[in-house]
């Protein structure tokens, strides 16, 4: 019993340990620490001036965050510039005004090229933004210093950008690609963002050909990284700064931290919440990277993609890519080795494991929790626990007949291992080392050969599945499948463990498990909730249409029961709701009585025949406090479009809309200058919608506070003036 009990306190021990490592941030250091050393305590000082309130483009605290980061740089030895640029997204139908912020800090070499690092100022209308992306901010900051007070300069140059309108499309990314002449210089850029308000600073996207750019890593030890991270994330439709930057070609690496989402882009992203080991990781990793890379040879050398991941103790493992498929081939051979004299086993054992996973895959996929409960660690274990009995009870049956089942969950792993190496050789450290060690272990036979192979799945993978499910994607259908399909592949991986561990149980244990799959859910279920640090979202709009006596209260999401009790039920708002954003939602909506706003305007400048096509060019003006103007031409196909004289360039966009949109934010006071192509003798209706931040008092109406529990999303409340005009 005793070995029981030991042997169950140990697998949980290395979970504890793997999900720990991924997890836990590093203690912040105080501002006391020698001055050339990164201190979160230091740089907590530039989030709060940063986060003070909210600061999107086009608004007066947006300019105060950029005149504060301006003083800072200045007082800190380095000079600073404003890029000023029209920016023209290229993922996304966003434009606007920017006012990047760039500083070029020579090194002692100054014929070479530099390292770019990147944050961004901005914020969105809801939140100060204390998280995403002050933290970023101040831990460039804070780097600066740390590098200023060191006597030794860099060898190479480095080039410091803050852009703005990352919140509004990448813009002042794509405005430094496009227009600055420092863009050529760039040699490698390492991104710093946040998508919650806690946890580890992943290093979780490269450039191309990330090999020698991932070598780096190691100088700041202490890193979250895997190129099954960067395998995933070229998959996924998300960006940040660093997608616009990939047009130069150029090394990168693009470091956040994740865990809090349900605050992010929220009133709560701000620094109460604001997790001081979080910031501290980031500054730790930009300082060691910022060093080791001015430092040596700049352009880096060209190399492939890598293979990578983090082990205690070890740090970064690294190795090509092309190094996965004779990796894999060993393992097939000692498969063949190891399983051979278990033939009996194989396919009973292959196709039990495959039922398994297929079983509870299917099962998790009607997971889908909303709500705290969504990233809550109770929930994921409460999971956990009820795809392991599900297992016990299927490897039970299967082993009662055929004692060598494990060897088919061998081969089950082995065919993982060969497809990743053949089809996401970046995935494929996942399934081959510890497939190769489980292979060691059950050759030998030996406990401590059993409980190596352990280790070394659990430490690769116990950590990696919480971080997917509890902080990347959620306790919901894809979190939920990766999570029950991971950890069904585990179970039986670890077969031999787990049979010491239930010995003569009855079913392996499952009666036992799925009790506590029970209990850990109704623990859940009793303390996970909806409060102030786990929110639910919410956004009003008022909307006027200036065409007509139109006035409508909603949102175009309308969720939780403080939005409902406002808006009094779930009416839909009429079809010009639905082009007052780049989505075509209609609000959810109540009619109310109208209020005095000034509406946006488009003026006719002239009309010719370019290329066979006609060519119509206005001027849109938005109303004074607006922060941006939404633009959609409807009736005639858009056959090119440029905006202040700048191409609007298409080729990249992550998704197509069947009318032509665009979203400019900051409008100048002087207006915009859109010029659009359509073919002859057609005609446009050009829709603008002017966003502005809060809601004007309305007759007739009480919105009461928000709970706690609810708060402002996004770009929060907004008032909307829509009007159409026909060219």
């Amino acid at each position: 019993m005793l070995a029981r009990v030991g042997a169950a306190v140990g697998l949980l021990l290395l979970c504890a340990i793997s999900i720990f490592r991924v997890a836990h941030p590093p203690t912040p250091v105080p501002a006391t620490a020698p001055d050339t050393v990164f201190s979160a305590e230091r740089a907590l000082h530039h989030v709060e001036e940063i986060a003070q309130r909210p600061h999107p483009m086009g608004t007066a605290d947006h300019d105060r965050v950029r005149d504060y980061i301006v003083a800072q740089l200045t007082s800190l030895g380095v000079r600073p510039q404003i890029q000023s640029a029209t920016a023209i997204g290229t993922r996304y139908q966003e434009a606007g005004r920017v006012q990047n912020i760039v500083a070029w800090m020579p090194g002692s070499d100054a014929k070479g090229k530099a390292v770019l690092l990147m944050v961004h100022y901005d914020g969105v209308g809801a939140g100060p933004a204390a998280s995403d992306d002050g933290a970023g901010c101040a831990a460039l900051l804070e780097t600066i210093r740390a590098l200023r007070a060191r006597k030794q300069p860099l060898a190479h140059d480095v080039i410091v950008l803050f852009t703005d309108g990352e919140e509004s499309g990448l813009l002042g990314a794509a405005a430094f690609v496009r227009e600055h002449p420092w863009a050529k210089d760039v040699a490698i850029a390492l991104n710093f963002e946040a998508r919650g308000t806690t946890g580890r600073s992943y290093m979780f996207e490269t450039g191309p050909g990330n090999q020698d750019a991932v070598s780096a890593l190691r100088a700041a030890r202490d890193v979250t990284a895997g190129s099954v991270f960067t395998t995933i994330y070229r998959r996924l439709p998300n960006d940040t700064d660093l997608s616009e930057l990939a047009v130069l070609g150029v090394p990168a690496l693009n470091f956040a931290f994740a865990d809090g989402v349900e605050r992010y882009h929220t009133s709560r992203d701000d620094v109460a919440h604001l997790n001081l080991g979080s910031l501290q990781h980031h500054g730790l990793q930009m300082l060691a990277l910022t060093e080791r890379l001015a430092n040596e040879p700049l352009p880096r050398p060209k190399t492939g993609d890598a293979v990578f991941f983090d082990l205690p103790l070890l740090g970064m493992v690294i190795y090509p890519m092309w190094v996965a498929i004779p990796l894999a081939i060993i393992a097939l051979v000692f498969t063949v080795i190891v399983v051979a004299p278990m033939r009996r086993g194989i396919l009973p054992g292959l196709i039990g494991s495959l039922i398994a996973v297929a079983v509870t895959g299917v099962l998790a996929r009607f997971v889908n929790l909303g709500g705290p409960a969504r990233w809550s660690g109770l929930y994921a274990a409460a999971l956990t626990l009820a795809v392991l009995a599900i297992n016990a009870a299927i490897y039970c049956v299967v082993r009662r007949r055929w004692p060598e089942a494990h060897a088919g969950a061998l081969v089950t792993w082995l065919i993982l291992a060969l497809a990743t190496s053949f089809l996401v050789p970046g995935a494929s450290y996942l399934f081959t080392w510890p497939l190769l060690f489980a292979l060691v272990a059950a050759r030998s036979r030996h406990p401590i050969a059993e409980w190596v192979a352990a280790a070394v799945a659990l430490i690769l993978l116990a950590g990696l599945v919480f971080s997917v499910t509890a902080v990347m994607l959620g306790v919901a259908a894809t979190g939920a499948i990766a999570l029950a399909v991971f950890t069904s592949l585990i179970a039986w991986l670890l077969a031999p463990i787990l049979d010491a561990v239930v010995g003569d149980a009855r079913w392996s244990g499952a009666p036992w498990l799925a009790a506590a799959a029970v209990v850990v859910l109704l623990i859940a279920a009793l303390s996970v909730k909806e409060n102030a640090d786990h929110p639910a979202r919410s956004a009003l709009v008022y909307a006027q249409n200036a065409d007509s006596s139109d006035a409508w209260l909603g949102a175009f999401s309308a969720q939780d029961a403080w939005t409902h009790s406002v808006l009094g039920g779930t009416t839909q708002g009429p079809e010009w709701t639905a082009r007052m954003a780049e989505t075509p939602f209609r609000l959810v909506a109540r009619q109310v009585a109208r209020v005095p706003l000034e509406a946006p305007s488009a003026t006719f400048i002239r009309d010719t025949i370019i290329n066979g096509a006609r060519r119509v060019v206005l001027r849109v003006k938005a109303p004074a406090g607006s922060t941006a103007l939404v633009m959609h031409a409807i009736g005639a196909p858009v056959l090119t479009a440029s905006i202040d004289g700048r191409v609007v360039d298409t080729t990249r966009y992550r998704r197509r809309s069947p009318v032509w949109m665009m979203e400019y934010w900051a409008v100048p006071d002087s207006g915009a200058i859109v010029a659009l192509s359509i073919p002859l003798g057609q005609h446009i209706d050009f829709d603008l919608a002017a966003w502005r931040p809060g809601l004007p008092p309305i007759p007739g109406v009480t919105i009461p506070p928000r709970p706690a529990d609810v708060v402002p999303s996004q770009a929060g409340d907004v008032s909307i003036s829509y009007r159409r005009s026909r060219f």
